[in-house]
């Protein structure tokens, strides 16, 4: 019979439903599989280190993989690829989670949050080393212009933003005011006061955020990455941060990850850092589980996916 490996914890009600509609498949937990088991294996529903194993194997007969997490640059996608199998993310579903989370660090700094809370670990004196402003009127420059990027530009303009957003050609996107090419962000650049990275990430965007983007802002910008760590330059963004180019950093990825508690990040005043945790949200198991529900039954029928088939060349 062929096999599923649950890597990803389901509620019982969600495994049930499975075991009923699908009597012909048996649905194991990863930690119970045995190298007995593996010419049967054909599904696995999240992320282990079976999945290396298992594409290691002369036999492998794994075709269908569905991961948890919007990005994929943690899989070994050239030998996912090589071997036939197909991969579903989660994307979308972390959207409005992400989106408030860069909402909310901003707001932190422009309404004097932060300075507040350093001033009460502090001096606590009854003034801030600062003038509070508002994000009104202000520009917001988003690199992608995918689902998270639409979402954080919807509310972002309803809090009275110029939104601007990145992609690959300048195509128009929902929710932006206007948007631009990777190879024309100079002028963007310029005039931003807010940067976000909400990018996979991809041989293209690893340090995308460099020195050489750094000097090219102006207003001494707020960047904030909720897409990978490793697409920011960690030494480039003190030197930036160190040269007035820009204000503040919001980090929920790092480079490296997990931050080691010596490193000189968490020491600055001027970075906000979160331990990747921007996409969180309640009742992630019935947020899940309808995605790779959806997809094992299509790919029952006719080994396609309905949603979500990340593309391999590409790496989203």
């Amino acid at each position: 019979m062929p096999m599923v490996v649950m890597a990803q914890a389901t509620k019982p009600e969600q495994r049930q439903q499975l075991q009923a509609a699908y009597p012909d498949w048996i649905f194991k937990d990863a930690d119970a599989v045995t190298p007995a088991d593996y010419g049967q294996i054909e599904v696995m529903y999240g992320n282990h280190p079976l999945l290396k194993t298992l594409l290691a194997q002369s036999s492998n007969h794994l075709k269908f993989v569905q991961v948890i997490s919007a990005g994929v640059d943690y899989l070994p996608l050239k030998d996912l690829q090589a071997a036939g199998v197909i991969v579903a993310n989660t994307s979308g579903i972390h959207a409005d989670a992400i989106s408030e989370s860069v909402l909310a660090a901003m707001l932190t700094v422009v309404r004097g949050y932060h300075a507040a809370w350093l001033n009460q670990r502090g001096t606590r004196q009854w003034q801030l080393p600062i003038t509070t402003s508002t994000l009104t009127g202000q520009q917001l420059l988003i690199y992608g212009t995918g689902q998270i990027g639409q979402s954080l530009a919807a509310k972002a303009s309803a809090l009275g933003m110029h939104v601007v957003g990145v992609n690959t050609t300048g195509h128009p996107a929902e929710y932006f005011h206007e948007t631009v090419a990777f190879t024309a962000t100079a002028a963007a650049l310029a005039t931003a006061n807010f940067i976000v990275n909400t990018l996979p990430l991809t041989p293209t965007t690893h340090h995308l955020f460099s020195t050489d983007l750094f000097k090219q802002t102006k207003q001494r910008p707020m960047l904030i990455n909720i897409g990978r760590g490793p697409a920011v330059d960690t030494a480039a963004l003190m030197m930036a941060l160190d040269n007035q180019q820009l204000s503040m950093a919001a980090l929920d990825v790092t480079e490296p990850e997990p931050l080691p508690a010596d490193h000189p990040l968490w020491q600055r005043d001027d970075v906000l850092i979160t331990p990747h945790i921007s996409g969180q949200i309640a009742h992630f198991r019935a947020t899940v589980f309808p995605i790779f529900a959806a997809n094992f039954a299509q790919f029952v029928k006719d080994g396609t996916l309905v949603r979500n088939q990340v593309d391999l060349n590409r790496g989203y």
